[in-house]
């Protein structure tokens, strides 16, 4: 197919975000962390231009250093990094800096389902949705930073597994004990059950969540606001 003509749109589109994240009174800077080196530099020449880049890197651990040296407007990552967790990321950083935007570029052939339903994220964006008549990152940018969340269409039909809210009061003991830092051990002495017990409760909880690991569970869960740290 030939893009010749779709060249002049591409142009505008770009200069129409870049208007509008520094007219917004968020920082007018903007944070990448994308696993792919080649994935990254495409968005860093191509999409904002090397003004508004304040951070570029491939891992979590990079991007919340670079985010804590300078406050950013906008932070788009992909789901995949190369170190480190995209949710767990993009939740940490939502809870220091509620003000800043969050797109995330979806590159699996099929999403995590946590990932889809996180409220945290402003935009999630298939990347097979993001062609150059769709202007679909552009969409979903625009509509971030006005303050809407945004699935590009890809994304809008995915099945999105029941509410973490929909947990059982076993379910949330357990919450509790991983907000007070506990151990399966630890927890099964204060709820008084074995063990093993203890650990199959809490490997069914990260089921039910949809989360990878107890620390995602948790922030999962702080950012639903369904536990408080005591």
């Amino acid at each position: 197919m030939d893009f010749t003509a779709d060249l002049p749109v591409v142009q505008v589109r770009r200069a129409v975000m870049r208007r509008a994240l520094i007219a917004t009174d968020v920082p007018p800077r903007v944070a990448l962390a994308m696993g792919d080196e080649p994935l990254l530099l495409r968005y860093t020449v191509g999409l904002f231009g090397y003004g508004l880049i304040g951070c570029a890197v491939t891992d979590a651990e990079s991007c919340l250093r670079r985010l804590a040296e300078q406050p950013h407007g906008l932070l788009v990552c992909s789901d995949s990094l190369e170190g480190g967790d995209v949710l767990s990321l993009t939740a940490t950083v939502k809870e220091r800096r509620p003000q800043l935007k969050v797109i995330v570029i979806g590159t699996a052939p099929v999403q995590d389902p946590a990932l889809v339903r996180a409220a945290w994220v402003d935009g999630l964006v298939a990347e097979r949705d993001m062609t150059f008549r769709s202007g679909a990152l552009q969409a979903a940018v625009l509509a971030a930073l006005g303050g809407h969340h945004f699935r590009s269409a890809s994304m809008r039909g995915l099945p999105v597994p029941a509410p973490i809210s929909e947990l059982s009061p076993r379910d949330y003991e357990i919450l509790e004990g991983l907000a007070d830092g506990l151990t399966d051990r630890e927890i099964a002495e204060r709820l008084m059950i074995s063990p093993s017990t203890a650990k199959s409760y809490t490997k069914r909880l990260l089921q039910n969540m949809g989360a990878r690991n107890r620390l995602q569970a948790l922030v999962m869960a702080l950012r639903q606001g369904l536990i408080r740290l005591r």
